[in-house]
């Protein structure tokens, strides 16, 4: 059985909310060498956020730029979600980056810290505009600053029917419920 929140919508207007309140905001600032996977990841652990908003990154590019882009499989309609995985190897320019950082399940029990990201960048030395899932091994070329909204006031909720495998690059979808 889905929850409501996983089903299609019944007609055009129907949405799903949870309201969360503000918490701590941050700059960080990345240079030359560090992985912006794994740099949010560590911060996160650092200052025991549990979920955050990750927006309005400016300056800065990667190389390489490692990530999951969306692309529709061709054969099977229905597998309309399908991402394949991505290396731009020439140096690109940061256009637009932004996500959620939350809870994801790992073996044994409890959470760690998931940055999912989304991210657009090209415009430099024959790289094209492209766009997806941000990867661990997306390094950072220059300066890459990036804030950060702690979120607060929510918890995960994942679908029943899914079985969470803590080393896939994909990751099943989930939703909020308030908790005060």
């Amino acid at each position: 059985m889905a929850y409501e929140w996983e089903t299609e919508a019944a007609h055009p207007t129907e949405y799903h909310i949870v309201e969360v309140q503000r918490g701590r905001e941050f700059i960080l600032r990345l240079t030359t060498g560090s992985d912006v996977f794994l740099a949010l990841q560590q911060f996160a652990r650092d200052h025991d956020i549990r979920f955050a908003k990750i927006h309005a990154a400016f300056m800065g590019g990667l190389q390489p730029t490692r990530f999951l882009v969306w692309a529709p499989d061709t054969t099977d309609p229905d597998n309309w979600h399908r991402e394949a995985p991505r290396v731009e190897h020439n140096l690109t320019m940061v256009l637009s980056l932004s996500g959620i950082i939350h809870p994801r399940p790992v073996e044994g029990g409890g959470y760690e810290p998931f940055p999912a990201i989304h991210f657009v960048v090209g415009g430099a030395w024959d790289a094209p505009t492209v766009g997806g899932h941000l990867l661990e091994g997306s390094i950072v070329k220059g300066v890459l600053e990036i804030f950060i909204t702690e979120i607060k006031g929510i918890e995960v909720i994942h679908p029943e029917s899914e079985v969470v495998d803590p080393h896939a690059e994909e990751f099943p979808e989930n939703w909020y419920e308030e908790t005060g």
